[in-house]
C-alpha cells in the first residue's frame, strides 16, 4: 500500500509541476502583454498632443516638429532599452502614413508619405486600438524585416477622440529569452524536487520490505511441514504487520487443524465397526416398509382422479364468474366518466351563466355612457354656437375699426393692420366653429344609432341568460340521475368482484388440494422406490465402511509427517 500511495505522490508531482510550468509560462505572457501596453501609454504620455495634431496634417521629415517629436522616440527608446523601434500612424484605409518614428526607421518610412508594405495582423491591430480606443498587443508574427510582438496605443486629442496611433515593436527573441529564462527555472526546481522525491522513496520502500525476509523464511518452513518452529513477532503496525499477524494466525489455524484430523482419525476407525453392524439391522426394517408403501400408493392414485374432476368444475365456473366482474367492472368505469364529463358541463353552464350577467352589466354601463356623450355632444354644440355669435361680433368690429383707422388716414394706418388681422382670426373662428358644429351633429347622429344597437343587445343577453339558466336546471337533473346510476352500478361491480374472488379462492384451494394429492402420491411412489433403493445401498455402506477404516489409517500416517 505504501508503495502504491508512493507512486501516486510521484505522478501527482510530476502533473502538478506541469500544470505549474504551463501556468507560469501563460502568466508570463499575459505580464509581457501588461508591460508593453504600460510602455505604450508611458510613451504616448511623453509626447506633445498639439505636436502629434499639427503632424497629422503637415509631417515631413524636415519639418522642426517632426525632428523634434523623433528625438524624443528615439529618446525613450534608449532610456527603455529593449524596444527595436516606435512610429506613430495615421490610418488611411488599408494603408498607412507615418508621421513620426524613430531614426533607425529613416530607410523605410518617409513621413508624410502613404505606407502599404504591412503585415495584415499588423494593419488589423493597429485598426482595432483606434477603433476600441485600447492599447492592443499582437501575437508574434513574421514580416520582411524579421519577427516581432508589437504593442499600438491610439494618441488622443482633447476630446479623447484618437487621432493617431503610437506602434513600438519588440523582437520576438527578446520576449522568447525571458520565457525561456523563466521556465528553465522552472523546469530546474522541478527536477530536483523529483529527485529527491525518488531518494526519500527508494529508502521508504527498502525499510518497508526488509522485515519480509523473515516472513519467507517461516513460509518455506511451512511448505516443508515443519510448524513447531513458525513463529512471526515483527511487533509491527503498517502492511507488513498485518501480513505476519495474517500468516502466525495461519500457521496457529494449521496446527490446530492437523491435531483435531488426528484424533478425528482414530474416532474415524473405531466408528466405521459399528456402522457396519447397523448396516445390517437397517437392510431388514427397509425391506419391510417397502411393502407397506406400495398398498398406500395404490389408494392415494384413486383419489386423485377424483380431486382432478372437481378441480376442472370449479375453474369452468370460476372463468364464467370472473368475466361477469369484468363487465361491471368496464360498465362502473364508463358510468364515473359520464358522471365526471356531466359535472364538468354543469361547472360549464354555470361559467356560462356568470359570464352572460357581466356582458349584460357592460352593456348597460356601455349604454349609459353613451348617452352620457350625447349630452356632452349637445352642450359641446351650444358652446359652438356662442363661439360662432362671438366671431361675427368680432368681425363686426373689426370691420368698424377699419373704418374708423381709414377716416384717421396715416395715423390709424398701423390699427387699420390690426383690424384686418382681427378681422380673419375672427373669419378662422367661425369656419373652426362651424365644422366643429358639422362634427358635433354626425356624433350626434351616431350616438342616437349605438344607444339604439346597444338597447337592442342588452335585450339579446338578457334573453340568452334566461336560455342558459334553462340549461343549467337541465343539466343538474342529469348530473342528479347519473350520480343514482354510478352509485347502483358500483354497488353490482363490487359484488360481481367479491363472488368472483370467492370463486377463485375456492378454485384455488381445489387446486392446491389436487397438487397436494398429487405430491403425496409422487411422495409415496418415491419413497416406496426409496425404500427399495435403500436396502441395496446399505449393502453398500457396509462395503464402505471397511474401505472408511482403511482411509483412517492412511490419514494417521499422513498426520505424523508433520512437526507440532
Amino acid at each position: 500500500m505504501s508503495l502504491f500511495i508512493s507512486v501516486i505522490v510521484l505522478i501527482m508531482f510530476a502533473i502538478t509541476t506541469t500544470l505549474n510550468i504551463l501556468e507560469l509560462s501563460t502568466q508570463l505572457k499575459n505580464d509581457l502583454k501588461k508591460e508593453l501596453k504600460s510602455v505604450g501609454i508611458l510613451t504616448t504620455n511623453s509626447i506633445d498632443r498639439e505636436d502629434i495634431q499639427y503632424l497629422t496634417t503637415n509631417s515631413s521629415g524636415s519639418d522642426e516638429i517632426f525632428k523634434k517629436t523623433q528625438e524624443k522616440l528615439d529618446d525613450i527608446m534608449e532610456k527603455q532599452g529593449v524596444m527595436s523601434w516606435s512610429y506613430i500612424w495615421k490610418m488611411n484605409g488599408d494603408s498607412v502614413v507615418p508621421i513620426a518614428f524613430t531614426k533607425n526607421l529613416d530607410e523605410i518610412y518617409k513621413a508624410g508619405e502613404n505606407f502599404t508594405d504591412l503585415a495584415d495582423i499588423h494593419l488589423k491591430a493597429a485598426t482595432k486600438a483606434m477603433e476600441t480606443n485600447q492599447p492592443v498587443v499582437t501575437k508574434i508574427f513574421d514580416d520582411p524585416f524579421g519577427t516581432w510582438e508589437t504593442v499600438f496605443t491610439p494618441i488622443v486629442d482633447e476630446n479623447n477622440n484618437p487621432i493617431a496611433v503610437l506602434g513600438v515593436d519588440y523582437s520576438a527573441d527578446y520576449i522568447n529569452n525571458i520565457i525561456q529564462k523563466s521556465l528553465i527555472k522552472e523546469i530546474a526546481i522541478a527536477i530536483i524536487g523529483i529527485i529527491i522525491l525518488i531518494i526519500v522513496i527508494y529508502f521508504s520502500i527498502r525499510k518497508l520490505l526488509k522485515p519480509l525476509d523473515k516472513v519467507i523464511s517461516v513460509a518455506n518452513n511451512v511448505a516443508e511441514g515443519n510448524l513447531s518452529d513458525s513463529n512471526l513477532d515483527l511487533n509491527r503496525k503498517d502492511e507488513i504487520g498485518v501480513l505476519s499477524n495474517s500468516i502466525q494466525s495461519m500457521i496457529d489455524s494449521l496446527r490446530n487443524l492437523i491435531h483435531n484430523i488426528k484424533l478425528t482419525s482414530e474416532h474415524l476407525a473405531a466408528s466405521s465397526e459399528e456402522l457396519s453392524a447397523t448396516a445390517s439391522e437397517g437392510y431388514h426394517f427397509s425391506k419391510k416398509v417397502s411393502d407397506e408403501l406400495k398398498d398406500v400408493v395404490s389408494s392415494t392414485n384413486n383419489t386423485l382422479l377424483i380431486m382432478e374432476e372437481s378441480a376442472q368444475a370449479m375453474t369452468e365456473s370460476s372463468d364464467g364468474i370472473y368475466k361477469i366482474a369484468q363487465s361491471s367492472s368496464v360498465v362502473s368505469e364508463v358510468s364515473q366518466e359520464t358522471l365526471q364529463q356531466a359535472e364538468e358541463g354543469n361547472k360549464a353552464i354555470k361559467n356560462v351563466v356568470d359570464q352572460m350577467e357581466k356582458i349584460n352589466n357592460s352593456v348597460t354601463h356601455l349604454s349609459q355612457a353613451i348617452k352620457q356623450l350625447g349630452v356632452s355632444s349637445g352642450e359641446i354644440g351650444s358652446i359652438v354656437n356662442i363661439i360662432t355669435e362671438i366671431a361675427d361680433q368680432t368681425n363686426l368690429l373689426a370691420l368698424n375699426a377699419a373704418i374708423e383707422a381709414a377716416r384717421a388716414g396715416e395715423h390709424g394706418r398701423g390699427f387699420a393692420v390690426v383690424a384686418e388681422e382681427v378681422r380673419k382670426l375672427a373669419e378662422q373662428s367661425a369656419q373652426s366653429a362651424q365644422q366643429i358644429h358639422e362634427l358635433i351633429n354626425e356624433i350626434q347622429k351616431d350616438t342616437e344609432s349605438s344607444i339604439s344597437v346597444m338597447e337592442q343587445g342588452k335585450e339579446d343577453v338578457q334573453y340568452g341568460i334566461e336560455l342558459t339558466k334553462e340549461a343549467g336546471n337541465s343539466f343538474e337533473e342529469i348530473l342528479t340521475s347519473t350520480r343514482n346510476v354510478a352509485s347502483q352500478i358500483q354497488e353490482v361491480s363490487a359484488a360481481s368482484e367479491q363472488v368472483s374472488a370467492t370463486t377463485e379462492e375456492v378454485s384455488a384451494s381445489v387446486e392446491q388440494l389436487k397438487e397436494y394429492t398429487v405430491t403425496s402420491a409422487d411422495n409415496l411412489g418415491n419413497v416406496s422406490i426409496s425404500s427399495e433403493e435403500q436396502a441395496a445401498s446399505i449393502e453398500e455402506i457396509s462395503r464402505a465402511t471397511h474401505s472408511l477404516s482403511e482411509k483412517a489409517e492412511e490419514l494417521q500416517q499422513l498426520v505424523s509427517s508433520f512437526k507440532l
